[in-house]
């Protein structure tokens, strides 16, 4: 029996083709509007109804006004994860999508308030990036996540109901050790079980920190200082 080699290579090298296609589209057809590089959002299942187009280059991390708690279904159509969050500024539930992923919510149906792109499934679960160089940045969740204040400069007492008692995390993108107090005026002593633990909280140039007992949601001013010799001790923070 005679065999085309030319004309079987030719018909596994179109199937191929095919397949390379197919593989590279949206498994549902309605998400085949959102351009690529583009985070899609839609109202209704399977991408439709509504949409909203949110590209690469969008540098909001608030979803957008009129879409906050709409979004039911998505296409992310980018090379990256896409990060999606059930309060604003990144905080409260997320839910990844992954790379050319699309399809349903699973755990944010109309939920949806703000999102990001980031270059891994784990950097969905931090919001320390938003920081910038020369800051001292307050977080009100862990892990950078949730409504952030940022400054360069000394603070001796918080707003009471805005940060007086409402950090959670820490970054300092400045050349100082950033010092904090559980009271206002750079006063005041954290305690355990009735026994002194420190009277500053340190955190060296460079550091992120999520913060724990008792030390979690207790901050109430901050002065940023030049760093200490012997970095074990608190020194710059106490003079």
């Amino acid at each position: 029996m005679k065999i085309n080699i030319l004309r079987g290579s030719l018909v596994v090298g179109a199937l191929a083709l095919l397949c390379s296609v197919l593989f590279a589209l949206p498994a549902n057809a309605a998400y085949e509007s959102c351009e690529k590089p583009s985070l899609c959002l839609y109202d209704g299942v399977g991408g439709t109804g509504g949409s909203l187009r949110l590209p690469l280059d969008g540098t909001a991390t608030v979803t957008g006004s009129g879409w906050d708690n709409k979004a039911v279904s998505v296409y992310n159509n980018t090379h990256l994860w896409a990060c999606v969050y059930a309060n604003t500024y990144l905080g409260g539930t997320v839910e990844t999508i992954p790379p050319g992923g699309d399809g349903d919510l699973k755990t944010l149906v109309r939920e949806v308030t703000s999102h990001k792109l980031a270059p891994s499934q784990g950097a969905c679960f931090t919001g320390y990036e938003r920081c910038g160089t020369g800051q001292l940045c307050i977080f009100k969740e862990p892990n950078g996540r949730g409504g952030m204040y940022g400054t360069p400069n000394d603070h001796a007492g918080y707003l009471a109901g805005v940060w007086a008692d409402n950090v959670r995390s820490v970054m300092n993108r400045t050349e100082k050790t950033a010092c904090f107090f559980n009271d206002a005026s750079w006063s005041g002593e954290w305690t355990r079980t009735g026994q002194p633990v420190a009277k500053a909280y340190k955190v060296n140039a460079g550091d992120t920190t999520s913060l724990t007992a008792p030390f979690d949601t207790s901050f109430q001013s901050h002065r940023l200082r030049t760093p200490d010799a012997d970095p074990a001790t608190d020194k710059e923070c106490l003079s």
